[in-house]
């Protein structure tokens, strides 16, 4: 029968009738305790180690291997299963002061950090417009792939939807099904062979889960969707910012197909194209079983893929990575695929093939690098002899397909066990599968496990149920957010901002200290916005380490600039040396060694006027013209020293008041 392999770019999304619900999660920072590392960073959620996310190389590991229990129902979750099955074991990097008995999962949970609770509560409630639950039960969600020390993550539902609970996007009610508190996983920092890696600096801090209902139609709007949930948050000051802070779980299905999670998308200006792709993959599985159902493929054949140790196939093999890993003790497994001819090149999504899919599966079952296979031999260095050999030993007929594995025996085994056990479960059905996806750089999604159900889920029976008492209630009604819109209105109206900077600082994340300095010290609005929006990010970009500049550092430098001790030139130089010497330097100790304190207009007037006997010529011939050449000549003279609009008018002033 004829197909078309390639994949198409986009589909009519009405017809197929896509939904999509998000999972918006993001950091909550609360701080435990007085603690300065705390308030500074906030805390984790059960205990008082402060959210620190840290770069360097951890003070200790510990290695650890999990294995499946079942949850309260008495049943193994699916999931867990899976991840049993890969055989891997875990390594963590933890850090003496910053990571504690808890996130090693080595001492009982202390209680619940209460103003992570408080910040949660308040935006379920005032934002989203959600019900809060009378007790607060903390539940386990068994997690087995490694990404959680004690093999599951705790969560609690803290609120629900009712028809009221939405928010709106282009004028259309997007629903909030529920809120969750939960902990942050484990940093992922890579994987070596079966073994991954995990920093235990993010795990354990304050998770808010932000849940939609399935009222999403289109890619865009789910787009949309997320950065409305995303505005709503930031303006409350209550949530963490930054890379890695936030991240989204898409929930996709089409009409014909089923409800796929796509875990962790953080970049959002690829969501729209994942949220395509997934559709166009559920539309193009569903023609792909179909293909191979009208050539005969049955249930039954996939006990008929047996793999073949081929070695000896490849000892003069010219593919440098083949004989390398033959020389290292390493195999070379095929496996043959019935009735699969052709179809391994077959699109799933633009540029992800159904040989990308079993490559995928591989992956994350066996922790090998991919598969090579008979839609794309001969190449890669393999000749048409090899591959007709590799056909020989596994006496494949004209309408078959293979696979080529290659490492060690026994995770090649376990790569081909992982292909059929997914297999079986494609044609059990004949359907779409529920599984989880992860997000890939293309805009594409891979395999990565089964979805799980019901059967992860168990009591958290270190943590007592929390009852909301009056005292936390009253606080939250009397919490206020002023909405984006308000916000924006206010800055350009009171705080007299330009509308372009405007737009910027309503949900920039220290939009707080922003009006503090405004309102606190005589000092420009935009010259303020300007320094936080424009400088501090352009020096980032120059690779200085702008972490070091502290909120009490910009306090001082505006404060400074209200008495006219400094002039606004000073900014930056002060900023720089900030970034070079690091988060303990002082504003007056920095200004002293750069001999930056301001000038008064008699020193200034000295010194352009002895710039201007300099270049008399310069001046009779332009004129006004001469401004710019001299500005920059006195200016750089001057190093921060002077106001450049003071400068300018005298200057204007001299060329036109010749004495």
């Amino acid at each position: 029968m004829n197909f078309d392999k390639k994949a198409p770019n986009t589909i009519d999304f009405d017809k197929e009738g896509l939904i999509v619900g998000l999972e918006f999660h993001q950091q909550v920072h609360a701080p435990y305790d007085e603690d300065e590392l705390s308030k500074l960073h906030g805390s984790k959620l059960f205990c008082p180690c402060p959210s620190w996310l840290r770069d360097e190389e951890g003070d200790y590991i510990i290695h650890r291997k999990f294995r499946a229990m079942s949850g309260e129902t008495g049943d193994v979750d699916i999931s867990a299963v899976f991840e049993k099955m890969k055989q891997g074991s875990t390594i963590y990097e933890g850090y003496h002061d910053t990571t504690c008995l808890i996130e090693l999962d080595e001492e009982p949970i202390l209680p619940i950090n209460e103003e992570a609770l408080y910040r949660v509560l308040s935006i379920a409630k005032i934002l989203f417009n959600l019900e809060l639950v009378d007790e607060i039960l903390v539940s386990r969600k068994t997690i087995i792939d490694g990404s959680n020390t004690s093999g599951f993550q705790r969560t609690a539902l803290v609120a629900f939807g009712t028809k009221n609970s939405y928010i709106e996007v282009n004028g259309k009610h997007i629903s909030i099904y529920q809120v969750n508190l939960e902990e942050d996983s484990a940093k992922n920092i890579g994987k070596e062979g079966n073994i991954k890696k995990y920093k235990l600096d993010r795990l354990g801090i304050p998770l808010i889960e932000i849940a939609t209902g399935p009222d999403i139609r289109s890619p865009e709007e789910a787009k949309e969707t997320a950065l409305r949930i995303g505005e709503l948050l930031r303006t409350t000051g209550f949530v963490k910012r930054g890379q890695g802070t936030i991240r989204q779980d898409l929930n996709v299905s089409i009409k014909k197909g089923t409800r796929i999670e796509i875990k962790g998308v953080s970049d959002l200006d690829l969501l729209t194209t994942y949220v395509t792709n997934e559709s166009i993959r559920q539309v193009r599985m569903l023609e792909f079983l179909d293909i191979l159902d009208k050539r005969g493929f049955e249930l039954s054949h996939i006990n008929k893929i047996l793999s073949k140790d081929v070695s000896t196939l490849f000892v003069k093999c010219t593919a440098k990575f083949i004989s390398k890993a033959i020389k290292n003790g390493d195999s070379v497994i095929a496996a043959n695929l019935p009735y699969f001819n052709d179809l391994l090149g077959f699109e799933l999504q633009p540029d992800y093939r159904v040989g990308t899919e079993l490559s995928e599966i591989c992956k994350v079952t066996a922790g090998l690098g991919g598969i090579l296979h008979s839609d794309e031999l001969p190449k890669f260095g393999i000749s048409e002899d090899e591959v007709n050999a590799v056909r020989k030993q596994l006496k494949t007929k004209d309408t078959d397909g293979f696979i080529l594995l290659v490492g060690k025996q026994n995770l090649c085994n376990l790569g081909i066990d992982g292909i059929k056990n997914v297999m079986k479960l494609w044609f059990e059905h004949k359907a779409i599968i529920p599984e989880v996806r992860s997000p890939k750089n293309n805009g594409t999604t891979g395999y990565l496990r089964p979805l799980p159900g019901k059967a992860r889920m168990y009591p958290e029976t270190d943590a007592k149920p929390i009852h909301l008492s009056k005292e936390l209630l009253a606080r939250i009604d009397s919490t206020k957010f002023e909405m984006p819109e308000e916000r924006l209105n206010r800055y350009i109206k009171k705080i007299k901002l330009s509308k372009e900077l405007a737009d910027q600082m309503v949900l920039h994340p220290q939009n707080n200290l922003f009006e503090e300095i405004v309102n606190s010290y005589k000092v420009d609005a935009n010259l303020v916005a300007n320094t936080m929006l424009s400088t501090i990010i352009n020096l980032r970009r120059d690779n200085f380490n702008v972490d070091a500049i502290s909120e009490n550092h910009l306090r001082s430098v505006f404060k400074l600039i209200s008495l006219n001790e400094i002039t606004k030139d000073a900014i930056e130089p002060i900023l720089v040396e900030i970034c070079k010497v690091g988060s303990n330097a002082k504003v007056e100790n920095i200004i002293s060694q750069l001999g930056i304190e301001k000038l008064d207009e008699s020193e200034i007037e000295k010194v352009i006027d002895e710039v201007m006997s300099q270049h008399k010529d310069v001046i009779s011939e332009k004129g006004m013209g001469a401004m710019g050449v001299l500005m920059g000549l006195i200016m750089n003279q001057f190093a921060g020293k002077a106001d450049g609009k003071i400068v300018s008018g005298i200057i204007r002033k001299k060329i036109q008041n010749p004495k």
